[in-house]
């Protein structure tokens, strides 16, 4: 019995071969589905008849009992009977009449019967031999967590990124240098000049531009911020908006700061000093700031170039930044950089042909 439910195991689970007292087993494939075994074994039990011993004498009345399917040959004699009495004949003795009587006889004998019953040969093991053939003519396969185990996923492929910034002046020499214009580009072993990376169908603008590397899904945006602007209200509007989207950034970016044309102004000042706050925090060193900064001079020149590699929250001097414009104007304030980025990892600089502050 088992534990919870109470209710005996399951010894035999061949519905096809059964034990009980007039079972019915599961039909085979060659048996009908009009129920004739049932029906037959049905007869058999309403007009079946004791045999009788007919070399007894019988106490009772001699009774002929006449056509009926469940008796041998459709009829039967009781009372006193012997031996000796002469065979009756009649009833329906027709052929098909007779495959009938000897059907429903048959089937009822067999499926009255105690022991294993079934439409089949209940010795069969035909099935049993066909299915362990399968099973060992399959053959084995080991498991992919057993001969994978030592097998090493094939190394990711970074996203190569082409950095360009350049002073006004420098452009055309920037274009000559490296035969593209100043911009943010993806490239490939096979196409290193890349493919320029824009935003609203346009490249890099003058001031700043900004590029975003999600580490988890490699995911990037570009946006451009124009804090030179034509006059003071806008340049305060877009270093406002400017911060506000640093300041919005999460620890899971990567952030490229790459500048363009005149990096230095702000609507004719200085870079205003929170701006220089949200940038140092991306990771821009304590110097960072334009030359004419006050109370503490910066190093960015007029229209000089300026590249930084950092993250939110990286801190002061942590990033990788790359600055170029020895004076005003310097007509060689160009730089290139070639960045790799791996999903899940912060952004490896590559190679690069700057000067490093």
């Amino acid at each position: 019995m088992s534990g919870i439910s109470q209710q005996p195991l399951p010894k035999q689970i061949n519905n096809g071969i059964l034990s009980g007292p007039n079972a019915m087993p599961l039909k085979d494939l060659t048996s009908d589905n009009q129920e004739s075994f049932a029906m037959n074994r049905s007869i058999f039990q309403k007009s079946y008849t004791k045999p009788i011993d007919l070399s007894i004498p019988q106490l009772t009345q001699t009774i002929i009992q006449r056509q009926s399917p469940g008796i041998q040959h459709g009829f039967n004699i009781q009372g006193g009977a012997t031996v000796n009495q002469k065979k009756w004949i009649g009833g329906n003795r027709d052929s098909s009449q007779i495959t009938k009587n000897r059907r429903v006889q048959s089937t009822g004998k067999i499926l009255s019967n105690t022991g294993p019953q079934s439409f089949k040969n209940t010795s069969d093991n035909n099935t049993r031999i066909d299915a362990l053939a399968r099973v060992r003519g399959g053959g084995y396969m080991i498991p992919p967590k057993v001969t994978q185990r030592n097998v090493q996923p094939p190394p990711e492929i970074p996203t190569y990124y082409r950095i360009i910034s350049a002073g006004n002046n420098a452009i055309s020499n920037a274009n000559i240098a490296t035969g593209v214009l100043p911009g943010f580009y993806t490239y490939t072993p096979a196409n290193v000049s890349g493919i320029p990376i824009k935003n609203n169908s346009n490249g890099f603008q003058r001031s700043y531009n900004i590029l975003t590397i999600d580490k988890t899904s490699g995911e990037i945006v570009f946006r451009n911020f124009d804090i030179f602007a034509n006059n003071a209200i806008d340049a305060s509007a877009n270093v406002t908006s400017m911060i506000n989207y640093l300041s919005s950034l999460d620890t899971n970016k990567n952030v490229i700061i790459a500048t363009f044309d005149e990096p230095s102004q702000s609507g004719g000042q200085a870079i205003p000093q929170r701006l220089i706050t949200a940038i140092q925090n991306i990771g821009a060193s304590s110097t960072f700031g334009a030359y004419n900064q006050s109370p503490t001079p910066g190093f960015l020149k007029y229209r000089s170039a300026y590249i930084l590699v950092g993250s939110p929250g990286l801190g002061i001097g942590n990033g990788v930044q790359y600055y170029k414009g020895n004076a005003t104007n310097d007509p060689n304030a160009f730089i290139e950089l070639r960045i790799a980025n791996l999903k899940g990892q912060n952004t490896k600089i590559y190679s690069s042909i700057p000067e490093y502050i």
